[in-house]
């Protein structure tokens, strides 16, 4: 029985240690994380690489890393590597929207018009109320200088966009009832931009409408 106690005993210890790394392990890897996030906004994309291929190292399912590593891979010209990137993002979380979002945008840059359009048609089968999926489109009919399509999803992007100062007009309205006019006046500032109206103080109630 001592002997059974013992083993246990050091399984327990084993364990402990193991999960206490695996924590210090993602720690680690978030902090190199944040550090990227930082230096991407800085546009220090080489920076940012590094704090990247930092956290990845402690943490290979870091997908959030992953998916700002293809984002400056694109906007560093290397449209074939971030591709590839968000390829494999996709695989491994179909449901990671921005990620689908970007893999069929360098479908499109790398010419790959017909694979494109018919991952769009599919995200059109299902979400007809995203602004981002009609601009992919109207980008894909640039691309194949198709003009009438483009002005067309142009305006469905429009109409999209256009819904979506509902939400920031819902913001301004709890910051309103709240006593913050300086923050209501910001939301309400970008609710006037996206809608093409002059949105006032007065015209705002409380709660979803």
């Amino acid at each position: 029985m001592g002997n059974v106690n013992i083993a246990v005993f050091f399984m327990l210890c084993m364990f402990s240690f193991t999960f206490s790394g695996c924590g210090a392990h993602k720690a680690e890897a978030e902090k190199a994380y944040i550090a990227a996030v930082d230096a991407y906004g800085a546009e220090k994309y080489e920076e940012a690489l590094v704090f990247i291929r930092q956290a990845l190292v402690r943490d290979r399912k870091f997908y959030q890393a992953e998916f700002l590593e293809g984002r400056i891979l694109f906007f560093t010209g290397n449209e074939a590597e971030a591709k590839k990137t968000f390829a494999r993002l996709v695989t491994r979380h179909p449901e990671y929207i921005e990620a689908r979002i970007w893999y069929i945008r360098t479908l499109i840059l790398n010419g790959e018009y017909e694979k494109a359009e018919g991952l769009i048609e599919g995200e059109l089968s299902f979400n007809t109320s995203d602004w981002r999926i009609y601009y992919l489109y109207a980008l894909l009919a640039q691309k194949q200088k198709d003009y009438e399509k483009r002005l067309s999803m142009g305006r469905h992007a429009e109409t999209a966009l256009r819904d979506s100062a509902k939400v920031y007009m819902d913001m301004a309205a709890a910051w309103q009832a709240l006593g913050l006019e300086e923050r209501v006046k910001n939301y309400l500032e970008k609710a006037s931009l996206i809608s093409g109206a002059n949105i006032l103080p007065e015209q705002l109630k409380d709660g979803f409408k």
